[in-house]
């Protein structure tokens, strides 16, 4: 049986089986990290958990508003900028904050070149890849040092390049107060939440859309931060954050959508100020609180959610009252010949997924490239415990095989020197772009190590690791001349084994390919 036929069958029987209720081992027991990975593999039986009802089809890909007052946004700059290599190499911690404003023009660029749409039609295209392009991700804006912007709280409406006000008044001190180490955040110019309406992927993609949709906020975030330093500003952005005092500012439930990922922007300081002295938080416990219709009503993903919210140590939420009121695709003739660097915003505006590779072997030089644009400065670097494997199916002067990679010294340590296309095409449901491509490069999280040492919500933070340095593996092969495609879905087993995880220490979380496009 062909491989795409073999796929239809299994999505098939996933699907009746998940209309029978057949529920997979561990649905109970997703308030643990390994819980949810297991939760939201792909099996051979399709991806673990009931859909959402498909005839209903994919839901609207932005959150309309009608009758919301709005701003309209200046055009953002196509060109100018820093070269996205140089960009990558200089990118520093956090100085903080002095308490100054920032242009409304650089306000449009950042939410641009996060989330905007670069390339308009009946099917826009944006400046993150999304999985399936269902864009479950939605960037709210909470300014009040912003020049020619009322203070409020704000919703990014992409495709017409405007903002929605939902809330007028200065809540940035409240935002900062939500992190469990303020520092000096209330000074910024403005903080971005990132959120994701998460049945947007699950009505295609069951309990394994929630990993997409993390994945792909750390897309949105690493491109947000990047355009920050590219326009001079300092970002920080704190992964442990109170979930329920933030959403109820946004004014959503937490469940359906819930802030994911969180920056603040704003005008470099000293960091010499006084800050406020940080409050521990610690994880929701799933016992005190049960999302609506209670355990059996709730996804598993939402059961991981709610159990890996951060609340003040106590349990007693200090939440804010409530509020009121495609995955782009290059096409197969683009074969591309040397050019001058990309700046960020260009390589930003020209991503594309490749349709197609070329049969001609990868550079090796340009992979090491690639590879320390995606890893070697650890001030890009949110959360420890992401690991990069490349899967070398034709790099120049490399022997096909399987390789980690190891920051600082750019080396590639053999581990396994075979071909390995065949069965990484079978890891990845038949895909066979990840066999045609030069190379695989395979995020890897050492998911053991995260856990004992942050807990259960180490798992969120690992994918959004996962996905932002993925993005930079994207913009550097785009900035490099190459081409590049996620390729999120993969048989986890299969995967787990081909690398040589155990599948409960290490388990591999994205996979992107990378060759020379047509």
């Amino acid at each position: 049986m062909a491989n795409t036929d073999r796929r239809g069958f299994f999505r098939f029987s996933a699907g009746v089986l998940a209309a029978l209720g057949v529920r997979p081992a561990h649905a109970e027991e997703t308030e643990t990290a390994l819980a949810i990975h297991r939760a939201t593999r792909n099996t051979e039986l399709g991806a673990i958990g009931a859909r959402i009802r498909r005839w209903r089809g994919p839901l609207q890909a932005w959150k309309p508003y009608p009758g919301k007052p709005r701003v309209a946004l200046p055009v953002p700059e196509a060109t100018g900028g820093r070269g996205l290599e140089a960009l990558v190499a200089a990118f520093t911690p956090d100085a903080g904050f002095a308490p100054t404003t920032v242009s409304l023009g650089a306000v449009s660029q950042l939410l641009f070149l996060a989330n905007g749409v670069t390339q308009p039609g009946p099917a826009p295209l944006r400046a993150a890849p999304s999985a399936g392009a269902l864009y479950a991700g939605e960037l709210y804006l909470v300014a009040e040092r912003v020049r020619g912007l009322e203070a409020g709280v704000y919703s990014y409406a992409p495709l017409s390049g405007e903002l929605v006000r939902l809330r007028s008044g200065k809540f940035l001190g409240e935002v900062a107060g939500a992190v469990e180490v303020p520092g000096d955040r209330s000074e910024a110019a403005l903080a971005v939440a990132i959120t994701n309406v998460f049945a947007r992927y699950q009505v295609r993609y069951a309990n394994r859309g929630y990993r997409y949709a993390l994945i792909d906020a750390g897309h949105i975030g690493e491109n947000l931060r990047l355009a920050a330093a590219e326009l001079g500003l300092h970002e920080t952005g704190p992964l442990r954050f109170e979930d329920d005092h933030l959403n109820a500012l946004l004014g959503i439930d937490g469940r359906k959508e819930a802030v994911c990922d969180l920056h603040f922007v704003g005008a470099p300081g000293a960091g010499g100020s006084a800050r406020p002295a940080p409050r521990p938080l610690v994880e929701h416990q799933w016992s005190t609180e049960r999302p609506e219709g209670g355990a059996s009503g709730a996804t598993a993903p939402e059961r991981y959610h709610t159990a890996t919210k951060l609340v003040p140590r106590g349990g007693a939420s200090g939440g804010a009252a409530p509020a009121s009121g495609a995955s782009a695709t290059r096409p197969a003739n683009a074969r591309r010949g040397p050019r001058a660097p990309l700046t960020l915003r260009a390589a930003i505006r020209a991503r594309r997924s490749a349709s197609a590779f070329d049969a001609a072997p990868v550079p090796r030089e340009k992979l090491v490239r690639l590879l320390s644009i995606a890893q070697d400065n650890p001030s890009l670097q949110r959360c420890i415990g992401l690991d990069l494997y490349v899967v070398a199916h034709r790099v120049e002067h490399t022997p096909p095989g399987l390789y980690r990679y190891a920051p600082g010294t750019q080396a590639l340590e053999p581990h396994r020197r075979e071909a390995l296309s065949e069965p990484l095409v079978e890891a990845t449901l038949g895909q066979e772009r990840s066999g045609q491509a030069g190379l695989a490069v395979v995020g890897v999280a050492r998911l053991g190590e995260a856990v004992a040492r942050e807990g259960e919500r180490s798992y969120r933070h690992l994918l959004l690791e996962a996905g932002a340095t993925a993005q930079r593996v994207y913009l550097a092969a785009e900035a490099l001349g190459l081409a590049a495609r996620n390729l999120a879905a993969f048989y986890d087993d299969a995967l787990d084994a081909l690398l040589g995880l155990d599948g409960t220490r290490e388990v591999a979380v994205h996979l992107t390919a990378v060759g020379l496009g047509r």
